[in-house]
């Protein structure tokens, strides 16, 4: 028996699909959505707002009859395949089609007196395919086909299909539109309703192009025309269902200023189009639309725009874009990393001047380094005026929220560097950092006791440090300091640091940069410390492959980390989905001074590394 309250569910539009090992990834369709609802008497064919469409798909209908159950509620999507295999919205419509319909079923919501709605969705799965396994092999009733790859969107594009349909394998059920089903679009399709028309010029027959509203509420708003996609068949057909419905001035529920658009004739708002476009312009027209077909399973009441969620409240061009290939990695999902972080991030890069590298088309495509914002004015950032060495003002970016680092990520940016110093006293640095980058033939577990020995010294001048990924090759060491000291006296102390670790050990570390010298040492690069010099944010995603992060670290986990590049953006969000403590905590909090280069003794004792150095700092 069927259940009293059938309604099907929906999906919630999204630029890629879900991550994760609960979600299991369906080839989206293109097609018209039925329930059959089939029992000992009939079988009965249901578009999703209630119209009986049994008689139009008999097919289907006999089909669904010769199941060997009692009674039976499929959810799936009526189809007709192109020559290529593809479901094809033109073919389905085309009344000349010679290819067959077929019934395409991706759930069950009961069989016999079992209602199965509240069943997780793989327990729904397993019923459907002992279901399906038992009809005969004509292929009209057919099982919806899942996407194993790593990143489902892109098999699906490279394929020439629409998209991806994701769910989650332990979900119930449920009527409307979910968080539970996702759907992911190879290319922008929706449904617009048609609010009026052209006539015909030149060569052209019965029609000129549609005009086309999206749906605001109760009130409409125009999107602009199409004036492809269809034959003169099919634009005889268009304006024989149009006529009936003119009128003489634009409908009622249109939103807009001033006069309307001459040359159209206006239309009583009834039917509906389903149109592909590549992109919406500022003012909200379509770009390149092209008519798919009339919707008839869908009343133009229950029709509104679609649009990917913002992040942060920035709208991205080109999501889908594949920033880090490796792990498929998009320009959505490096987006929704710094959404992720972002927590963390702001307070360190608050009125910091920060530098950009920048690479429009992702990872192992040309990238470029920029210091100057000279891009449009962003939702998140602000910029703040440094006085350069040749006596110019110039204009460098500054994040102020979550929304900065989401419009960062707009304009392609894979690496954050950012100054020692913040805006409103820029000649009085906050922090130093020792960037420890080995040269050829260093170990990682060399770096990690180089990180160390350089904690040690600094803890012998009663400072206390922390560590971070480089994302590259080797681990920062970083020292908050108190803003009384000048870039001068940042830079003296840093390279004093660097040249006695160097002198105590020259078959171990270098302080200059010279290439010639690095060969079996590490370079202690201490020139992140003079003014206008930057070193790479905390967190921040470097322009690398595997899209590895700069990574701040407990000093005691370091030993469990195989290599400075280890740490990537998947691994972060993993982490912060757990027990997550910054390890960074209490950086911000600290007190210290910047004491005078002094000789230690001959051995330094080093801190345990079991704890961070917290004692008081010398005044």
């Amino acid at each position: 028996m069927a259940p009293a309250d059938l309604a099907p569910q929906l999906a919630t539009l999204a630029d890629e699909p879900p991550r994760g090992r609960g979600w299991v990834h369906e080839v989206k369709l293109d097609g018209y959505r039925v329930l059959c609802v089939q029992d000992a008497r009939s079988s009965r064919l249901l578009t999703r707002n209630g119209q009986d469409w049994t008689r139009r798909f008999g097919a289907v209908a006999r089909a669904a009859r010769a199941l060997p159950v009692p009674s039976v509620v499929l959810d799936g999507e009526i189809v007709a395949f192109d020559d290529d295999g593809r479901s094809s919205f033109a073919v389905l419509q085309d009344p000349n089609r010679r290819n067959p319909v077929h019934y395409v079923i991706f759930d069950v919501l009961s069989i016999g007196d079992e209602d199965l709605r509240m069943r997780p969705l793989a327990e729904r799965r397993t019923r459907l395919e002992a279901l399906l396994r038992r009809v005969p092999r004509d292929g009209t009733l057919r099982l919806a086909e899942r996407l194993g790859a790593a990143n489902p969107l892109a098999a699906a594009c490279s394929r020439g299909l629409e998209g991806v349909v994701s769910k989650r394998a332990d979900a119930p059920y449920v009527a409307g539109r979910s968080e539970t089903w996702v759907k992911s679009k190879c290319h922008r399709r929706q449904e617009f309703v048609i609010v009026g028309f052209t006539e015909p010029a030149g060569s052209r027959e019965y029609l000129g192009a549609l005009v086309l509203a999206a749906r605001d509420g109760a009130s409409l708003r125009l999107v602009g025309k199409v004036g492809t996609g269809f034959n003169a068949a099919m634009a005889k057909r268009l304006r024989s269902l149009l006529l009936p419905l003119a009128v003489t001035r634009p409908p009622r529920a249109l939103l807009g200023d001033g006069r309307p658009p001459s040359g159209i004739r206006w239309v009583t708002p009834k039917l509906v189009a389903e149109v592909a476009y590549t992109d919406l312009t500022r003012d909200g027209l379509l770009r390149h639309p092209s008519f798919q077909g009339l919707r008839e399973d869908k009343p133009a009441e229950d029709v509104q725009l679609e649009q990917p969620r913002a992040i942060e409240g920035v709208t991205l061009t080109h999501p889908e874009r594949v920033l880090y290939p490796e792990q498929g990695i998009t320009k959505r999902g490096l987006a929704e990393y710094y959404e992720a972080v972002g927590g963390l991030m702001i307070p360190e890069l608050l009125q910091r001047p920060i530098s950009l590298v920048r690479c429009p088309a992702g990872s192992g495509k040309p990238c470029f380094y920029q210091k100057h914002w000279v891009l449009p004015k962003a939702e998140g950032l602000a910029t703040v005026e440094v006085l350069e060495e040749d006596g110019d003002l110039e204009p460098y970016p500054t994040v102020r929220t979550k929304a900065g680092l989401v419009s960062l990520v707009q304009y392609g940016a894979l690496e954050i560097h950012a100054w020692g110093a913040r805006a409103d006293r820029l000649e009085s640095p906050d922090r130093i950092v020792f960037d420890l980058d080995p040269g050829p033939a260093v170990s990682w577990p060399d770096v990690i006791a180089a990180a160390r020995d350089l904690r040690g010294r600094l803890a012998y001048r009663e400072l206390a440090s922390w560590v971070k990924t480089s994302g590259g090759k080797g681990l920062h060491v970083v020292v908050p300091i108190e803003r009384r000291s000048s870039w001068a006296e940042v830079a003296a102390f840093a390279e004093g640091m660097a040249t006695e670790m160097a002198t105590a050990s020259p078959k171990r570390y270098v302080a200059t940069a010279a290439k010639a010298k690095r060969q079996g040492r590490i370079y202690i690069d201490w020139l992140r410390n003079t003014r206008g010099a930057t070193s790479v944010a905390a967190w921040s995603s470097r322009a690398r492959p595997g899209a590895p992060v700069s990574a701040p670290m407990p000093w005691v986990d370091l030993d469990d980390l195989p290599g400075a590049d280890a740490l990537r953006v998947p691994d972060v969000l993993q982490l912060m989905r757990g027990r997550f403590r910054d390890p960074w905590q209490e950086l911000a909090t600290i007190r210290q001074r910047l004491p005078a280069v002094e000789a230690p003794p001959a051995t330094v004792k080093r801190p345990s590394s079991r704890r961070p150095a917290t004692r008081e700092p010398r005044r």
